[in-house]
Parts: C-alpha cells; sequence; structure tokens
C-alpha cells in the first residue's frame, strides 16, 4: 500500500511539473493564443455551414471554446482570486478546444477529408503548445477519451471505419513531430537560460573583479615607492623589527599572481558567455590571421589550474597557415579544445596534448590531440551537438555546449571539424581550413 501511495505520488508529482512547465511557455502569448480562438472559433462556424457546408456543427459547442479562449485573451485583467486557478483554466481550455472538439467533430462527420485535416492540424497545434511529451499524452488521452464518450451518448449510429483508417496518419505527426521538436525545445530553452544566467553571473563577478584590478594596480604603481620609505626609514634606524628581503618579493609576486587571477577569471567568465550566447558574426568583418599566433595568444591567456596544465601542452607550429575569419572566435574555438582535452587527460600521469598545424592536399589543418580517456565510438558523430551526453556524463565541458560553438564558428570560417577517437588511448580533433590563394594574403 505504501508503495502505491509512493508511486501515485511520483506520477502526480511529474505530472503537476510538466503542466506547469507548460503553462509558463504559454502564458506569456496568452493574449494573442486566446484572441485567435476567440475569433476562430465562430469564425469557422460560418465557414463550415454556409461558404463550404458540412455534414454537422454546433454553434454551442463552438460559443463554449470562444468563452474559454476569450478568458485567455483577458487574463491580465483577471481579479487576484481567480489568479490561483490560472493553471486549471488554461489546462482545460487546451484539452476543450484541441483534442475533445476536434475529435468530436471528426467523429459526428464520419471521418470526412475536411475534418481529417482539421484534425491534423489541431494535433500539431497541441504539440506546439504541450511544451513536453507528458503534457501533450495527458491532454491528448484526456480530450479523446471524453470526445469518443460525447459521441457515443449523442448519436444513434456510430461509425469508426473512416476515422480508424486516419489513424496511421495521426500516429506518424504524434510520433516524428514530437520527437524533432519537443527536443529541440528544451535545448533551446536550455540555451535561453543559460544566456540569461551567464550574463547575470558575469555581470555580478566582473565588478568585484574590476575593483580588485583597479586596487591591484594602484599598489604595484605604489609599492616601489614604498619599499624605496622602507629602506630609507631601515637605514636611519626608524624601522623595527626589519622585514626580510624574501618578504617584499613576495608582496610583488602576489601583486603579480592576483592580476593574472583577476585576468584569467574574466577570460573564464569570456569563454562561457561565448558559448552559450549566439554571437552575431558580420563575415564583413573577418580577416586574415596567422594560426600559430592565435594558437600562441591562446594558450598564454587560457586560466590553467597548475602549472603542471600548461607544460603537457606541445605546440609545433612551423607550417603556419593564415585563415579568413576572426581572431577572437577562433581563439575562444581553442579555448574549448583545450579545456576538453584538460577533462579527458585529468586521471593521466602522463597526459601529454599536442597542437600541431599542416598543409596538406591542399588544405590547411590543426591537429588536437591528447592521450586521455577517449570518445566511445558510438558518441564520436554526436559530440557536435548542444547539450550531447553519454549517460549520466556530459560530453566534453560542463555544459555540453563548446564543441557545437566550436563546429558553429569554424563553418563560418568554411573550416571544418571532426574527431578520431580511441577508448583508453587518444582523441584527435582535426580542423581543417581551405588554403587561401597567394594574392588574398
Amino acid at each position: 500500500m505504501q508503495t502505491m501511495k509512493m508511486w501515485f505520488f511520483t506520477v502526480y508529482s511529474r505530472l503537476r511539473q510538466s503542466i506547469l512547465e507548460s503553462v509558463e511557455y504559454s502564458l506569456p502569448h496568452s493574449f494573442y493564443i486566446g484572441l485567435i480562438g476567440t475569433i476562430g472559433f465562430p469564425l469557422y462556424y460560418w465557414v463550415w455551414s454556409y461558404a463550404f457546408p458540412q455534414p454537422y456543427e454546433s454553434l454551442t459547442l463552438r460559443l463554449v471554446g470562444s468563452l474559454l479562449f476569450l478568458g485567455l485573451a483577458l487574463l491580465k485583467f483577471w481579479p487576484d482570486w481567480l489568479r490561483p486557478y490560472t493553471t486549471l483554466y488554461w489546462l482545460l481550455t487546451m484539452i476543450y478546444s484541441l483534442p475533445f472538439f476536434f475529435m468530436y467533430m471528426l467523429l459526428m462527420n464520419e471521418g470526412n477529408i475536411t475534418w481529417g485535416m482539421s484534425m491534423t492540424a489541431a494535433l500539431s497545434i497541441l504539440i506546439l503548445v504541450a511544451y513536453n511529451w507528458v503534457s501533450f499524452v495527458t491532454m491528448l488521452s484526456s480530450g479523446s477519451v471524453l470526445a469518443l464518450t460525447a459521441y457515443i451518448l449523442t448519436t444513434d449510429k456510430i461509425i469508426f471505419s473512416n476515422y480508424l483508417s486516419q489513424l496511421p496518419v495521426y500516429l506518424f505527426l504524434i510520433v516524428a513531430g514530437s520527437a524533432f521538436y519537443f527536443p529541440y525545445r528544451v535545448k533551446q530553452e536550455k540555451l535561453k537560460v543559460l544566456a540569461s544566467v551567464g550574463a547575470e553571473i558575469s555581470h555580478e563577478l566582473r565588478t568585484p573583479l574590476m575593483t580588485i584590478r583597479n586596487h591591484t594596480y594602484g599598489l604595484s604603481k605604489n609599492l616601489p615607492e614604498l619599499l624605496r620609505v622602507y629602506k630609507l626609514a631601515q637605514a636611519n634606524n626608524l624601522t623595527t623589527p626589519p622585514l626580510r628581503p624574501d618578504v617584499f618579493m613576495a608582496l610583488e609576486r602576489s601583486i603579480q599572481q592576483i592580476d593574472n587571477e583577476v585576468r584569467h577569471s574574466n577570460t573564464v567568465i569570456d569563454m562561457l558567455l561565448m558559448n552559450v550566447r549566439k554571437p552575431k558574426i558580420n563575415t564583413e568583418e573577418f580577416g586574415y590571421f596567422s594560426m600559430s599566433d592565435i594558437i600562441r595568444q591562446a594558450i598564454d591567456r587560457y586560466p590553467f589550474d597548475s602549472s603542471r596544465e600548461r607544460s603537457i601542452i606541445r605546440v609545433d607550429l612551423n607550417k603556419d597557415f593564415c585563415f579568413l575569419g576572426s581572431d577572437i572566435l577562433m581563439m575562444h574555438v581553442i579555448f574549448n579544445l583545450i579545456k576538453n582535452a584538460l577533462v579527458f587527460t585529468n586521471s593521466n600521469p602522463e597526459a601529454n596534448i599536442e597542437i600541431t598545424l599542416d598543409n596538406a592536399d591542399d588544405t590547411n589543418r590543426i591537429y588536437f590531440r591528447d592521450n586521455g580517456r577517449g570518445v566511445a565510438p558510438k558518441d564520436k558523430n554526436s559530440i557536435f551537438e548542444n547539450f550531447y551526453s553519454s549517460g549520466n556524463q556530459v560530453i566534453g565541458t560542463g555544459t555540453g555546449i563548446g564543441l557545437s560553438f566550436c563546429k558553429k564558428i569554424l563553418a563560418t570560417f568554411n573550416a571544418s571539424i571532426k574527431c578520431e577517437s580511441e577508448l583508453e588511448k587518444f582523441t584527435k580533433f582535426i580542423l581543417t581550413f581551405p588554403q587561401l590563394k597567394p594574392s588574398s594574403n
């Protein structure tokens, strides 16, 4: 009995959360949704009764739907005591106006082509409104059961044959539409949330970082004078006890270290924001850049956690080449690849990361190789998708968007990226750029 209660509570909680997500997504558009429904229901009564007469129509059912949508259109004028019922009202309106009404009218019109097409449109709209699988199945099943019940109770001649022949079409629409749309919407919402939260966090972090950097700059400017005064006072026996020389060196190193940490922190913030945002890329502002220069700058600027991390990177930049693109965006591509390589090699005591430039077959290439844990064969073709994960672990970066960012940016440079890997041996990213004509450089 206790297990049954827990199961029921889990199902109820999941259902409630899914409905709340759907409502949260739809309510900002409630005025326009309500306006369309308020006008559309009575308008199509005229269309199907007079312009293109159908076997069955019901002004009563359409007026009920129109009034329900009018309530959504006027939602912002609801009194405070009614607002707690917004979610329930939205749910009832969607169930009535989409699966119930259209399925009932389809059955009453014996599954004719007009209402078959109308039912297809209703299912498409329901997919858009539902936001997720749970909400969609809940609304579709509830409305369908009510429609079938109403049909059986209100007609003497029950005919299902025409309707049953249309079920495969509806099933295909439901499966295909949901499979493509729901994951896409979730990814888009994640990106919006990440961008919003990232912008807020970066704003909150940059202010104290700038304050720290300003104070560090003041210390670095005044410390030499303070040291000169101290030494002068010490020469005149005005200080006791004297400070050791290594203390002065530690102070100087500390100031430089603080400045480096601030610079590195800002680099991390820039990198994260660049990943989650959709940078506006104006190809007209592209220029020609040396790839070896970009890689050196990226390694110098990257916020390594330790000297060991920096020491495991080996570069061979002798076969330098120029590319047409953005130096800032290319640097962030290198940042992401360094970050991935460090993550994949963090458990290897003999970690090694190699960055090599090469020219071959009328193309220029960057080989980015590490001897980390590797990428599973089933993941290699999917790691460039937003939020792709293998099991519970996001591939590469913590958000699952770094490699997707790399691929999109490189595409604007007419370049490409692919992955070669063998589990527990190596991972190699190959970035391929077109060779530029001599006159272009």
